[in-house]
């Protein structure tokens, strides 16, 4: 993670990263090389492009002092980037700027820019339906993993525990990895995110279960060398989830109007932040997170 950022310079980032598309790399607090002072200094962000087969280096410096910001910083920050060879600069201020520092800016063809809000009559019907956006971090464990077998091939010495293999797309892998595969293939998550929320908010210790038909198709390996050929496999697993906000609010950035929020612990570890903007009558977005945002698993049992 960056040495230094705030909740602004990530929302700042994500919105670059959203206008930006993928024919752009975005880069928080890239250190680029000063030959003057022999040493390397910051960027908050850092956006590298190619045009006409020429890298192009755009720097955004993010500011967010409950003052406006004046000449002095703008002046600052383009001896800076001249230093860095930074090839266009970009001021983003939560405070705006001071009629000098404007004028400053257009002189040397600087960006000043602010995210402003916008107004929530002109908000477009699209965006209405993400008012209440928030987002999720889930993990699951396996608690137990059953196997069904026809009553005439039922094994006797077959032993299923965490060693267990299955031969799966011409290899042999864990029963976790083939277990994992054939839970993510239906998408519970996504098709049951209300029942298991539930689920969670009344159950202290709540969990899925699914079964699957393995129609004979499978060879299970265990420890002592055994093969088997079940019917059907269950497994129960539990889950853990950390679900936040985003409170999404309409804005408008260099005259481009979307949405944009988030969330920034003062810890500077958790945080999550989203941009999204309406394309043709399609939603187009852009969502960054910390990986503490997904709880840490239990350990996996059979």
């Amino acid at each position: 993670m960056p040495q230094r950022t705030n909740h602004f310079q990530k929302l700042v980032k994500v919105i670059t990263t959203q206008l930006g598309g993928e024919h752009v790399q975005v880069i928080e607090s890239a250190m680029l090389y000063d030959r003057e002072a022999d040493c390397e200094r910051e960027v908050d962000i850092l956006v590298v492009g190619n045009i006409a087969s020429s890298t192009i280096k755009i720097g955004i410096e993010c500011t967010a002092k409950k003052s406006p910001v004046d000449v002095r910083i703008i002046e600052g920050f383009k001896d800076k980037h001249r230093k860095l060879g930074i090839n266009k600069t970009i001021v983003v201020s939560k405070s705006g700027f001071t009629r000098s520092a404007k004028i400053c800016a257009e002189t040397n063809h600087i960006s000043a820019l602010t995210i402003r809000s916008a107004e929530k009559e002109n908000w477009s019907q699209v965006y209405e339906k993400l008012k209440g956006l928030s987002v999720y971090g889930r993990s699951y464990s396996f608690r137990s993993i059953s196997l069904t077998f026809e009553k005439e091939n039922a094994p006797h010495q077959f032993i299923i525990n965490a060693e267990t293999e299955v031969f799966f797309d011409s290899k042999w892998i864990s029963i976790f990895e083939f277990g994992t595969t054939l839970f993510t293939s239906l998408k519970v998550s996504e098709k049951a995110f209300k029942e298991m929320m539930e689920n969670e908010k009344n159950n202290p210790d709540p969990y899925v279960e699914v079964g699957f038909d393995l129609g004979l198709q499978y060879e299970f390996r265990d420890t002592t060398g055994c093969v088997v050929k079940p019917t059907a496999i269950t497994l129960r697993l539990a889950y853990r989830s950390n679900y936040r906000a985003l409170n999404p609010e309409p804005i408008v950035y260099d005259d481009q109007e979307m949405i944009a929020g988030g969330f920034f612990d003062s810890n500077g570890v958790d945080f999550a932040h989203i941009a999204a903007r309406e394309l043709n009558g399609t939603i187009s977005g852009t969502l960054e997170f910390s990986g503490n945002l997904i709880p840490s698993p239990d350990s996996k049992t059979v």
